[in-house]
């Protein structure tokens, strides 16, 4: 099991939570807990995986060069 199938599931259960909340306490607190946890669950809905994009880091070079990859700003001296 993925780990964004994971963080749906509890935020599903999150969401659950917070609506019997709201229906027992009806103030601003669950209010805003559940429309917190709806937007996290639209966002986790709608977002990709790093590793699921097909994103890939490729360096070409050509004679007599050196190749510097790095994930963030280099300095070379």
């Amino acid at each position: 099991m993925k780990v964004n199938s994971i963080l749906v599931i509890f935020n599903i259960l999150g969401i659950i939570g917070a609506l019997i909340w709201l229906m027992t306490d009806p103030s601003w607190e669950p209010t805003v807990t559940t429309i917190g946890l709806i937007g996290s669950l639209i966002a986790l809905l709608y977002s990709k995986n790093n590793n699921d994009s097909g994103i890939t880091m490729k360096q070409i070079g050509g004679k007599n060069s050196r190749n510097y990859q790095s994930g963030r700003d280099i300095n070379i001296n």
